[in-house]
């Protein structure tokens, strides 16, 4: 029998975590503004309940990747190609959420001037949630787009090799009294990263989520973990599996392709420890007055998404949900409470800290 929720999890107050990852990185070399906009998009995961992107990934994703000199926690992003409505970005193997920060709110403000705005970083790392950089745009009166490549972790439609990443698709769209739509997605069943948070509570997984290296649909973590994750939709066509693989395709193409960067077989797999800074991302900003007055169109935003929510119910449902809603809901209630961190995580977090020697100050 698993422990309660309540046991599994410590709470902590959102600027404390903020605070304890930017000492972190500091620490090891990052600038303090870099830094900090690590720490803002980590614990943006965790408070949206997306802990498979959150502070659980502080070590392993980047101090251990920095202590190893596989990635460069000084490195500074350069423009590579620029018009009035694009821009292109290296990233020079340094960490993707400051480079994916620049290159987003660059879009904004271009399409500030020109209605439509995109732009792409290429040699860049993993860069946290893609919902993050597409909320950006919601206070500008914009829908934002975002996504990006990854290591190799999917296999396509009727095959085993890992060729695609879980290469999610994000899309914000504000409204007037309603939480905005954000839709944000990966074009695989799930995360690796939620692999590894089942295989950490010891849960089965869900049928359709992921194959084993022969090839065959597996319920365990550890053999997904060695295998391979599924294409949204799971197995085959008529579990719709090839409709995930084609929108993982396209973010292969719009990041990997479209930026100059890294695509396809020479993205890295899993195991490829010394191939760092190979991860393309995309970005996009749409201006609403390009196409009629913002004001309507949020308040027709609110008219569409309560229609859904509103509509009946089927038997043993309280509630429809639309896009967002539920990480919405969950951010007020774990900035109110605190913010969620796995018991786990929680000592590995203790564990860096005495490594860097750094006060480890998170209990409420």
């Amino acid at each position: 029998m698993h422990a309660s929720v309540d046991t599994e999890y410590r709470r902590t107050p959102e600027s404390k975590l903020k605070d304890f990852v930017t000492r972190v990185l500091t620490r090891v070399d990052v600038s303090p503004a870099d830094a900090e906009a690590v720490a803002e998009i980590l614990v943006a995961a965790d408070l949206r309940g997306i802990e498979s992107h959150g502070v659980a990934r502080l070590e392993t994703f980047y101090v251990s990747r920095i202590r190893s000199g596989m990635l460069d926690p000084r490195a500074h992003a350069r423009v590579v190609r620029e018009t009035p409505s694009s821009l292109v970005l290296d990233a020079g193997n340094g960490l993707g959420h400051p480079a994916g920060k620049r290159a987003m709110l660059a879009a904004i403000d271009k399409a500030k001037q020109s209605g439509a705005a995109f732009a792409a970083v290429r040699n860049s790392n993993h860069f946290g949630i893609a919902g993050y950089y597409a909320m950006l745009a919601l206070g500008h009166d914009m829908i934002g787009i975002c996504s990006t490549n990854s290591v190799r972790y999917g296999a396509p439609t009727y095959g085993k090799d890992l060729m695609l990443g879980t290469n999610p698709w994000a899309y914000a769209i504000p409204a007037q009294n309603e939480p905005a739509f954000v839709l944000d997605f990966a074009t695989t069943t799930v995360p690796r990263g939620k692999l590894e948070v089942y295989e950490r509570k010891g849960k089965a997984l869900n049928p359709g989520w992921a194959i084993d290296a022969h090839g065959n649909e597996t319920l365990e973590p550890a053999e997904a973990l060695d295998g391979a994750l599924l294409p949204l939709g799971g197995l085959g066509i008529g579990n719709g599996g090839h409709k995930g693989y084609g929108l993982g395709l396209l973010a292969d193409i719009m990041c990997g392709v479209l930026s100059g960067g890294t695509f396809g077989n020479d993205l890295p797999l899993p195991t490829s420890d010394t191939r760092p800074g190979m991860v393309s991302h995309f970005f996009g900003a749409i201006k609403l007055d390009g196409f009629r007055d913002p004001a309507g169109f949020k308040a027709d935003m609110d008219k569409e998404l309560r229609a859904f929510k509103d509509s009946q119910k089927a038997p043993g449902h309280e509630r429809i949900y639309v896009a967002g809603e539920i990480e919405y809901e969950k951010t007020l209630a774990n900035r109110r409470d605190g913010v969620p961190v796995h018991v786990k995580v929680w000592s590995g977090l203790e564990k860096l800290a005495g490594e860097l020697d750094i006060p480890f100050e998170l209990a409420s």
